[in-house]
């Protein structure tokens, strides 16, 4: 998010947390004589009611976690897509047979995200989050206090399935979210859900502190319990060894290799999850030996033809599609994602196998021989490599750049000629990861395709 997207009008401390009477944790925080140059100010802005739906949420979707069985859709599509129909301008005059209903895009969103707003939404409670837009367009999504909010129950029920519980306590910091940028808003608040417990966003390009060492003294005074960000943000978080005891640390929005993961797993001591969210929907699955374990009973899952609307037989590979979740302005109803992967359903839980974010790319030896993409990507996976870029020239070249401060690129180069069966001719850079990257995630293209 970039800065210059904040609120034009600021709220007071009372107004982002209504339910909070002592703020002292939070005035410690922003005001530490180590604390970074906060930029922003945040609060989860819950009510009473808000607090109570939230809550509610959480008992209802993961006290007991009730998906779908194989051939079937779950027991509230129904009244969900007349409540979508009825009340949400986009999706009317589009029938109420789900089956033959169409699939929504990112692009539908971003030119009239107006259109997606529930009539029965209330207005006076809008949020909206302004997406980067490393994977495409800058994107507008709108969103409540409570679906803000349910982030926390759904991050909950993931540490539930490693034993991990986090501590609610207003003298506590419960998650921090470290990132590695240039610039980025970056502020200090408080979980009423968390019953006051401290979340911080923070940045460690050295400019957002007052001296180089104040982010490891922070970090280190507050101790987070969860760290939550990317694979370059904990790697770049990894040099500076900082003495932290975090219970969990969370990845996401870029693919976290096994190298990477057990780096960072070697050094913290904790386990690091790669967690596979979305901005129009938060969180929805995290990666298990079986494949990516789908999380949220709230959200049904198909498989759709990349350029067809035509959902592919169970257990075929195509894009994922989503409907569902708990935002009133911002309903989805055959959402497709630009990810792609096979579901398979094992003891009545979902699986997302072979996640690939972004469009599947297919490269091509000298000789023509395709090479998917899905197999570089487990074959770089055990190294320690935060992101990547891969680009196939017409003349068949592979341009490949990376982030990593161990990786060298003859390793890069000798991995692709084993996949590529040596017939190939491979240019690879590895940048060295710092606290002010300016990367983007990782992806592939070719000028062979039309993906480039």
């Amino acid at each position: 998010m970039d800065a210059s997207s904040g609120p034009q009008i600021a709220l007071t401390d009372k107004e982002r947390f209504p339910l909070l009477d002592d703020l002292s944790f939070l005035n410690e925080l922003r005001q530490d004589v180590f604390a970074p140059k906060f930029n922003f100010k945040s609060g989860d802005r819950l009510n009473t009611i808000q607090l109570s739906k939230v809550k509610v949420y959480q008992k209802k979707y993961y006290d007991k976690k009730v998906f779908w069985k194989e051939g079937q859709t779950p027991i509230w599509l129904t009244d969900y897509l007349k409540w979508c129909v009825k009340t949400v301008p986009f999706y009317q005059n589009k029938g109420i047979n789900f089956d033959s209903f169409p699939t929504t895009s990112r692009e539908d969103i971003r030119k009239s995200p107006y259109l997606f707003v529930s009539n029965e939404a209330n207005l006076e409670e809008l949020l909206v989050y302004h997406t980067s837009g490393s994977t495409g367009p800058k994107l507008d999504v709108l969103f409540d206090a409570v679906s803000q909010a349910a982030w926390l129950p759904q991050i909950e029920s993931v540490l539930k399935e490693f034993n991990i519980t986090i501590t609610e306590s207003k003298n506590t910091t419960a998650i921090a979210l470290i990132c590695a940028q240039q610039k980025t808003l970056t502020y200090a608040s408080l979980s009423t859900y968390l019953q006051g417990a401290g979340v911080l966003k923070i940045n460690l390009n050295p400019s957002d502190w007052n001296q180089p060492e104040d982010v490891t003294k922070y970090l280190e005074k507050y101790n987070p319990q969860i760290l939550t960000g990317d694979p370059i943000a904990f790697m770049a978080l990894l040099d500076l060894q900082p003495q932290l005891k975090p219970k969990a640390l969370i990845s996401s929005a870029m693919r976290l290799t096994k190298g990477t993961q057990n780096k960072l797993e070697n050094y913290f001591k904790c386990p690091v999850i790669d967690l596979y969210s979305l901005t129009e929907c938060r969180n929805i699955a995290y990666a298990t030996k079986k494949g990516h374990q789908v999380i949220r009973p709230d959200l049904y899952l198909e498989i759709f033809d990349e350029h067809n609307d035509v959902p592919l037989p169970y257990g075929e590979r195509g894009e994922l599609v989503v409907t569902g979740g708990n935002n009133p302005f911002l309903p989805l109803v055959r959402y497709r994602t630009g990810d792609f992967c096979s579901l398979k359903i094992e003891n009545g839980i979902p699986f997302l196998v072979d996640l690939e974010a972004r469009n599947p790319v297919v490269f091509f030896t000298k000789s023509e021989v395709k090479i998917n993409n899905i197999d570089i990507s487990n074959g770089l996976s055990h190294l320690p490599l935060a992101g990547f870029k891969m680009h196939q020239r017409k003349d068949k070249l592979i341009q490949f750049t990376g982030y990593s401060n161990k990786v060298t690129s003859k390793e890069i180069v000798d991995l692709l000629q084993l996949i590529f069966k040596n017939d190939i001719e491979i240019h690879a850079d590895i940048q060295k990861i710092g606290q002010n990257n300016t990367v983007e995630k990782s992806q592939y293209t070719s000028e062979l395709t039309g993906n480039s």
